[in-house]
């Protein structure tokens, strides 16, 4: 019977409730035989429906009793004991973002509403963090991950400018391919964070050995007009532009027809003495004048 379990749990409150029951503080004389908590509008669940009418209604009141976790499970009352320990994770008062009336113990957290940064809990003691293999990075969790999964994050390279070699070192991350131009590992001279194809070659400091890159195959080479010449590009071209090359004539000494021939380079004119086209028997390399 309804009315002698009620009974039985006031145990000493019964006097003062039966008095309360009719007071005008509380409204009307309340029949508990068909009285039902859902009225209320907080149906006792799973540990309230076990817990005594005085773990929440204290001294037999029952007017204006508070519906919020934290009232009961914060305080010093009844209910004290089960308030949130010192170990708790950072969150704020409201128990049933991650709680049920069933059991506190395995709450799923519900990151809805979560201000603080996600390090401050997912620091490795409170709740899983960085593993040992982990990217180099900040603790800012929620620049590549979500709170949906932690799995599958897609990296965030805002504001990185340099270092991209710490993690694209083909264990980490994807590196360089075999088929990648003879560099140094300063992936951040040519590529961007935006896209690694596409790059543009950052020649600063490049002063010899073109030809291991323009050699046809990996970069431009010399084009089939190109004057005969050694693989020494460096020679005649610079890093800011292949067009209009000075060509380095140190060495030169005989077989300036070769180029000089009025296609390649500058030949004889048409005013032009009679001669072999051997320029060299009266020409020099530092002026033809």
């Amino acid at each position: 019977m309804i009315r002698w379990r009620v009974l039985r749990r006031l145990g000493p409150l019964l006097a003062l409730g039966m008095s309360l029951l009719a007071s005008p503080s509380f409204g009307q004389v309340v029949d508990y035989d068909d009285f039902d908590h859902w009225t209320t509008g907080f149906p006792l669940t799973g540990g309230h429906a076990r817990a005594g009418c005085e773990s929440c209604h204290p001294g037999g009141e029952f007017g204006a009793t508070p519906d919020d976790c934290v009232a009961c499970h914060g305080g010093a009352g009844l209910s004290g004991w089960t308030r949130k320990p010192g170990n708790h994770v950072p969150s704020s008062n409201r128990c049933d973002d991650c709680h049920t009336t069933a059991t506190w113990s395995h709450a799923r957290f519900d990151h809805l509403g979560v201000t603080e940064p996600c390090s401050a809990c997912h620091n490795g003691v409170w709740a899983e963090g960085k593993n040992g293999r982990h990217l180099p990075t900040s603790n800012r969790c929620d620049d590549c991950h979500t709170t949906v999964v932690w799995r599958n994050a897609r990296f965030d390279h805002v504001a990185i400018t340099n270092g991209c070699f710490r993690c694209h070192n083909g264990t980490l991350a994807s590196a360089k391919s075999r088929d990648h131009l003879p560099t140094s590992n300063r992936c951040e001279d040519c590529h961007d964070v935006m896209r690694f194809a596409s790059a543009d070659m950052n020649h600063t400091g490049i002063q010899n050995g073109c030809n291991a890159c323009h050699n046809g195959s990996r970069a431009t080479g010399k084009d089939r007009n190109h004057i005969p010449s050694n693989d020494r590009c460096e020679a005649c071209h610079d890093t800011v532009t292949f067009r209009r090359a000075t060509m380095d004539h140190t060495g030169i000494t005989n077989g300036c027809f070769t180029c000089h021939n009025g296609r390649l380079a500058t030949g004889k004119h048409a005013a032009h003495i009679p001669s072999p086209d051997i320029c060299e028997v009266c020409h020099n390399t530092t002026s033809w004048k």
